[in-house]
């Protein structure tokens, strides 16, 4: 609330201030991270070990690609904006995880010949008529 904030502001002890404002975005969802260990680092997985790398699990191609990526900037190709991508998944905000997952896909097509498909929308409904 833009009064409340105002309120505060004038509270303050005379002085010098540095205020930044940044817009709030969303933490990636439990969703964009299925799609990430379900199914890219799985296609990631196959990919690598075919390419003559010796991975065993998921883990060690998520540490793999978090070296690769994580702590970095990331150019979004959608939005055109470059962001600096935390060091941990945890903290990833959803255009984070889209710049991620964005430079994995595009790895894994350009040095691995392997596209990652895209997250099915149906997901549950297959899932529901396999039951």
């Amino acid at each position: 609330n833009r009064k409340v904030m105002e309120e505060d502001l004038r509270r303050l002890p005379k002085g010098n201030y540095t205020l930044t404002i940044e817009k709030y975005r969303k933490k990636a969802s439990t969703l964009q991270f299925g799609w990430l260990y379900g199914s890219i680092y799985k296609q990631a997985l196959y990919a690598l070990n075919d390419a003559g790398y010796e991975f065993t699990t998921i883990d060690q191609v998520d540490m793999f690609f978090k070296s690769l990526f994580a702590s970095k900037e990331l150019l979004i190709r959608e939005t055109g904006e470059i962001r600096h991508v935390p060091a941990s998944k945890s903290e990833f905000v959803t255009i984070d995880h889209i710049a991620f997952v964005t430079s994995i896909r595009d790895y894994c097509q350009e040095y691995l010949n392997t596209y990652i498909t895209d997250p099915d929308p149906n997901w549950r409904e297959k899932i529901k008529s396999e039951l």
